[in-house]
């Protein structure tokens, strides 16, 4: 095996929101955003314990409460 070619790019931005939910407990919602032109890339929500949460509805709220951080 050849590596031929290795790029690092640093255009985005890591965002980790620590969050207590009055449900669920302690979330932390982590997001990469593009620095050039500001949309979200990726992002993960996760239990304070670190198990990946994928509930649609939740995520969706999270966001939304996040936005209005922003």
């Amino acid at each position: 095996m050849e590596l031929l070619k290795h790029e690092v790019y640093s255009q985005a931005i890591e965002n980790t929101y620590t969050i207590q939910h009055p449900n669920e407990g302690i979330l932390v919602y982590k997001e990469w955003i593009d620095s050039e032109d500001g949309k979200c890339l990726d992002f993960i929500l996760r239990s304070k314990d670190g198990f990946e949460i994928d509930d649609p509805a939740l995520v969706e709220e999270v966001q939304e409460f996040i936005d209005v951080l922003n």
